[in-house]
C-alpha cells in the first residue's frame, strides 16, 4: 500500500493543505481537526532564512503530526541552493515533490531514500493529448516517481474529461489537476477518478482555479460523506 508517512493513500478522499507561509501551528491544528489529511510545505514561498524554515518544519511536525510533503520549486533566488535546501528539509518531511526533468533530481533522490517521491509536471497553457500524458508518466517513472502529479491548463470541458479519463485508466499512482476556472471542478471530483489527493490553499491561491481548504472540506462533507 502506497503511503505518505503513516497515511495509506487510496482509501479515502484526501485533502492537502498548502502552507505557503509560516502559518501558526495552532491554526494548522485546527485544520487537522476539521479533516485535513496532508500538509504541503511550500519551501520556495517562505521568505525566511533556511535555519528558520527548518525550525518551522520541526515545530509543525512535532505539534501537528500530519504527513508532510516538502516542495521546493525553482526560483531565481534559490536556483543554486536547491540541493542544499532539499537536503536540510528531508529529515522533517515524509515526501518530496521534484519537477519532471529537474537537473538536480538524481542528487535529491539520493538523499531522499525512504521518502515517498512525487514527480510533478505543470503545463500552464494546455492539456496534452493522451499520448502526451502517457509520455509524462513514462518519463516520471524513469525519474524515480512513486506518484506522478500532472497539472494542466483546462481550456475546455473536453480537456477536463480527457485528463480525468486518463487518470482513471492509468495503472500508476497519480495526482491530477485541471487548472483554470474551467478545471476547478476537477479539484473536487478528481479523487473519484483515482487521483490520490487534492490541494487547497489556506491564505491565497498558488495556482489558477485553486480552491480553499475550507471549500474542499465543505464539498467533501456534502458530496462524499
Amino acid at each position: 500500500m502506497l503511503k505518505i508517512g503513516n497515511l495509506e493513500l487510496g482509501n479515502k478522499i484526501c485533502i492537502t493543505a498548502i502552507l505557503d507561509e509560516f502559518i501558526p501551528s495552532d491554526e494548522v491544528i485546527e485544520y487537522k481537526n476539521e479533516g485535513v489529511d496532508i500538509l504541503e510545505m511550500r519551501i520556495d514561498c517562505y521568505d525566511k532564512p533556511l535555519d528558520k524554515v527548518v525550525h518551522y518544519l520541526g515545530e509543525i511536525r512535532n505539534k501537528v503530526s500530519l504527513p508532510m510533503i516538502g516542495t521546493v520549486r525553482e526560483t531565481n533566488e534559490n536556483r543554486l541552493m536547491r540541493p542544499d535546501i532539499f537536503r536540510r528539509i528531508i529529515p522533517f518531511v515524509d515526501c518530496i515533490d521534484i519537477e519532471l526533468g529537474s537537473s538536480i533530481s538524481d542528487e535529491v533522490l539520493s538523499v531522499a531514500k525512504g521518502k515517498t517521491v512525487i514527480v510533478s509536471e505543470h503545463d500552464f497553457k494546455k492539456t496534452p493529448p493522451k499520448t502526451g500524458l502517457e509520455d509524462i508518466v513514462n518519463r516520471a517513472l524513469k525519474q524515480g516517481a512513486d506518484i506522478v502529479k500532472i497539472a494542466t491548463m483546462a481550456n475546455s470541458r473536453n480537456d477536463v474529461r480527457r485528463l480525468l479519463k486518463f487518470t482513471e485508466e492509468c495503472e500508476f499512482p497519480m495526482v491530477t489537476i485541471a487548472m483554470g476556472s474551467t478545471g476547478t471542478v476537477s479539484r473536487v471530483i478528481a479523487p473519484l477518478f483515482n487521483s490520490l489527493f487534492t490541494y487547497g490553499y489556506i491564505t491565497k491561491p498558488v495556482a489558477p482555479g485553486q480552491l480553499s481548504v475550507k471549500k474542499l472540506l465543505e464539498e467533501r462533507q456534502l458530496f462524499f460523506s
